[in-house]
């Protein structure tokens, strides 16, 4: 036994090296110190652990264990990075992303205490081994081994092995899964992938499994399943038909600007103020994903897993989205989408066109309206959606066409450092004894953040006022809501002073509607401008098909009119896995991540109801994005 550890030390010690970096990455992700599902890491590390051992050089094979060990690092690294910046686990399917995710990244914050603990633990080891053999260097049976066949062939067949089952296993259970593992999520005990099978684990597990293509063959009860009911018709159906609409997605909109400093609420965004005194807001919206995922919620009404719209499913059919239904309806109204960002960015050039919008403008066609691309030319800057409001107001709201505009902000979008930009705003926050300079640097995100809200509140008033103008207003629908929460620079936690890593309240965020027909009759019959139920982003487009009195298909959206009490959706993230409801977060019910204290058992059943629904649902609709059901089926209008 002394003889095995002293000829495999440096093979122990990168084994416990190896298993602690990979525990102590996880635990940066909110997971615990053990993984449930260890079997599949294991046969990974056995793949290395042979590789070594192969090797009869001890020097190589110490410089080879730390090359394998630094790389290990590193990647983990990479993956705290990815989950601190926006909370999601790695994914094959992000590679397609990858350029849009970090081109609005100006800060790389890392765990420089987790990468000083590690990399301590590969090198000082390594060090010592290296010294040690350099001194018996003219001993060969301490530098090499000296084996036989027998071992060689032991070796080769345990990788071999273990190579086969990683990347077997991935291949076999996409296949075995891909039509049971949707109501299963809703009672699995793992919280992650990084808590099941670790960092290594799920990305090779991600990259085998994202590779692999999955053909859904099983489409002879999809025609039964869309066509089953029509959307839910409200005592508001049809209320605004025949109205211009406009969907204004707010750059990580948030509420707690106008509830930190209320009575300065009207003084620093008055146009916002006017906005909901005069129309409807929905008190109980909530909602986490990035924007690429809520903009596709918002318009299409639902979303698939495994991969992203924008990239996997760019060319699909979209009948049933917002844009296509609308232009159905009246050939003649104007559907366009504007966003002051390349037009490439998220692929959306192409992606918006196969939802039915005429065109997609970004800030690359925006320059010839006299809209100054800032974002590209300035480090940490964002182009201002007043300036864009301002040049682009005549082509975004026609005066003489019936419209639909979809507009995507920009300004309010992280990172929160100081910005040139935002100076006038800045003086004014000054001047009402709003954040007044401190040496905190969430201070300083609080302020970037709340001076850009005043700019989209600009915005707003510059729309506003140019409907009034042309006498638009009256007919127009207006929609503006939020599509994730602050995530950047962690400012939701510090805004809302909240300390628990996951809680309902982070995901709070603002929608809210103006239209005065809509308004008015609401008001008469409830006595109030607020929506109360739970909402999100895949209401919004059964709420316009609703009040502008079009007719869909219940089951190809997740969500349902806002103007329904009788039902309420759910949040299940494409992102992040993770169940939100006003009262819940978590991965699964056997996985909750907070719980409100007054949430009873029957509201936990109705949620229990109301998320079986959702993923009978999003089977179906996986099913109809992967095998791009309407481009050979005829849609049912």
């Amino acid at each position: 036994m002394k003889k095995f550890l002293k000829n495999n030390l440096n093979i122990i010690i990168f084994i416990l090296t190896s298993v602690f970096i990979e525990l102590f990455a996880i635990t940066y992700t909110t997971c615990g110190f053990y993984l449930s599902s260890p079997f599949y890491p294991f046969m990974i590390l056995l793949f290395f652990v042979s590789i070594l051992l192969l090797i009869k050089n001890k020097i190589i094979r110490l410089i080879t264990s730390v090359v394998f060990s630094g790389i290990q690092l590193a990647i983990d690294v990479m993956f705290i990075f990815l989950y601190d910046s926006n909370g999601t686990v790695f994914e094959w399917a992000m590679f397609n992303q990858r350029t849009d995710a970090f081109g609005t990244l100006e800060t790389y914050d890392l765990q420089y205490g987790y990468l000083i603990i590690c990399a301590l633990l590969i090198l000082v080891p390594a060090i010592v081994f290296f010294i040690k053999y350099f001194k018996n260097r003219k001993d060969k049976s301490f530098i090499k081994d000296n084996y036989g066949r027998k071992r060689v062939i032991y070796l080769s067949s345990l990788i071999l092995m273990s190579l086969l089952y990683v990347i077997c296993v991935p291949i076999y259970e996409t296949w075995m899964n891909k039509d049971t593992m949707y109501t299963s999520r809703l009672y699995s005990t793992t919280a992650n992938n990084y808590q099941s099978i670790g960092m290594i684990g799920n990305g090779i597990y991600q990259v085998i499994s994202g590779k692999t293509v999955v053909n859904y063959t099983d489409l002879e009860n999809i025609d039964d399943f869309i066509y089953s009911e029509r959307i839910t018709k409200s005592d508001y159906y049809g209320i605004s038909e025949g109205n211009n609409l406009v969907l204004i997605l707010i750059e990580s909109g948030e509420w707690y600007p106008f509830t930190m400093y209320p009575d300065k609420a009207e003084i620093l965004y008055p146009n916002l103020t006017k906005f909901m005194k005069e129309g409807l807001i929905a008190t109980n919206f909530y909602q986490k994903e990035k924007t690429d995922v809520s903009e596709a919620l918002s318009v299409l009404g639902n979303y698939p897993t495994g991969k992203y719209v924008n990239y996997d499913f760019a060319e699909n059919s979209y009948p049933y989205a917002l844009p296509s239904l609308l232009k159905n309806s009246d050939e003649n109204v104007v559907v366009k989408s504007y966003h002051a960002n390349y037009g490439n960015f998220y692929n959306r050039y192409n992606l918006h066109k196969s939802w039915g919008f005429e065109s997609l403008t970004g800030i690359d066609e925006m320059s010839k309206y006299g809209v100054e691309d800032t974002w590209q030319h300035k480090k940490g800057e964002r182009n201002l959606d007043s300036i864009t409001f301002e040049k682009m107001k005549e082509e975004m709201f026609p005066k003489d066409d019936r419209f639909f505009s979809f507009v995507l902000s920009f300004t309010m979008h992280g990172y929160y450092g100081k910005r040139e930009t935002l100076e006038p705003y800045y003086k004014i926050l000054d001047e009402n004894g709003i954040i007044l300079n401190t040496d905190d640097k969430n201070d300083e995100y609080l302020k970037t953040y709340m001076a850009a809200l005043m700019d989209f509140d600009k915005a707003v008033g510059e729309m506003m006022s140019y409907l009034e103008e042309t006498d638009r207003l009256d007919d127009t629908t207006i929609i503006m809501y939020s599509d994730h929460n602050t995530y950047y620079n962690s400012l939701s936690y510090y805004a809302k002073d909240i300390e628990e890593k996951y809680h309902s309240e982070l995901y709070h965020i603002p929608m809210m509607i103006y239209d005065k027909k809509l308004t008015s009759k609401y008001i008469s019959e409830n006595g109030t401008n607020r929506i109360e139920k739970f909402t999100t982003t895949s209401d919004i487009t059964p709420t316009v098909l609703d009040i502008f009195g079009l007719d869909g298909w219940k089951n190809l959206y997740f969500g349902s009119t806002i103007f329904d009490e009788d039902k309420e959706s759910i949040v299940f993230s494409r992102n992040y896995g993770i169940f939100i409801s006003d009262k819940l977060v978590g991965y699964s019910l056997n996985s909750l991540k907070y719980k409100d204290k007054d949430m009873t058992s029957d509201e936990l059943k109705d949620f229990e109801s109301r998320a079986l629904i959702h993923l009978e649902r999003l089977e179906y609709i996986d099913k109809i994005y992967y095998s791009d059901y309407f481009k050979n089926h005829e849609y049912k209008y």
